[in-house]
């Protein structure tokens, strides 16, 4: 499935209050995660989704504290000022005006609006996976593609920069950004991975652009148990080894343990 999302250049900067993308085209019978971004004073406000502009009749379709109606859900991560809509099995019909919003007590409420699309044809640009998931230490890469060439492409991060083909990091990280013109499609690689990494991303080709989230994960080392077994007979010396390796986050012992039996022997002789 793919996503397109329209949005002016500046789009990575943090909000000041509610912002999200302009326009998602989607194709049918797809799914899409919409990120709406929010400023710190709205941590602790209940988030929704609507049909329509926010500021007018807007019908509300699913709320933070009701996170899931249909084949809609919502959810909150007050950590990185952001909530997010997941849409499933998108049909025509569902092409329309909705508003990401914030409920205000006493006030006006507080939002933004953006198109939806669903369509059976190409779409601009696309990822394979809105989700991506990494390994501290280790890399993680996105493949964006895309039908026409429009120049330039982007890796951004929401709230700090963007690199290009002639860069080689984004915030500290190092990156590397191939373009494959041949197979419309460029690829992006962020090395030595660390937990604070873990947050939405855009590939960007001129004013097209993707919404892609990453969740960089603690890395797990394996336990190793070791017994050692030494039986002495006269004339010779048996030591039998048993080595147990435990599957990463198990524990040394149980039906899961790999267990590997090894015997070493060997004569002595007096003189």
């Amino acid at each position: 499935e793919g996503v397109r999302v329209n949005q002016p250049g500046n789009f990575h900067t943090v909000p000041a209050g509610v912002s999200t993308v302009n326009t998602v085209t989607v194709q049918s019978g797809g799914s899409v995660t919409i990120p709406c971004f929010y400023s710190d004073r709205y941590e602790t406000r209940v988030k929704y989704w609507c049909k329509g502009y926010y500021r007018d009749s807007c019908s509300p379709i699913v709320h933070s504290d009701s996170p899931q109606e249909g084949n809609v859900s919502i959810r909150d991560d007050p950590d990185q000022r952001v909530f997010t809509l997941t849409i499933n099995n998108l049909t025509a019909g569902d092409s329309d005006i909705y508003s990401c919003g914030v409920e205000i007590s006493g006030g006006s409420d507080v939002g933004a609006s953006l198109y939806l699309s669903v369509t059976e044809g190409s779409l601009w640009l696309s990822v394979d996976k809105q989700e991506v998931t990494g390994v501290e230490g280790d890399n993680v890469s996105v493949q964006c593609r895309y039908i026409r060439n429009y120049g330039l492409k982007l890796w951004c991060k929401i709230g700090g920069s963007c690199a290009s083909q002639r860069s080689v990091s984004l915030d500290g990280r190092p990156v590397l950004i191939r373009d494959d013109r041949v197979n419309k499609v460029f690829s992006v690689t962020m090395w030595g991975l660390e937990r604070k990494d873990t947050g939405w991303y855009w590939c960007a080709n001129r004013d097209h652009q993707i919404p892609v989230h990453i969740t960089v994960s603690q890395t797990t080392t394996a336990r190793t148990s070791t017994e050692h077994t030494t039986v002495l007979t006269p004339g010779s010396t048996s030591v039998s080894v048993t080595i147990k390796l435990s599957a990463p986050g198990s524990t040394p012992t149980g039906a899961n343990d790999k267990e590997q039996r090894l015997v070493f022997s060997s004569s002595c002789y007096s003189v």
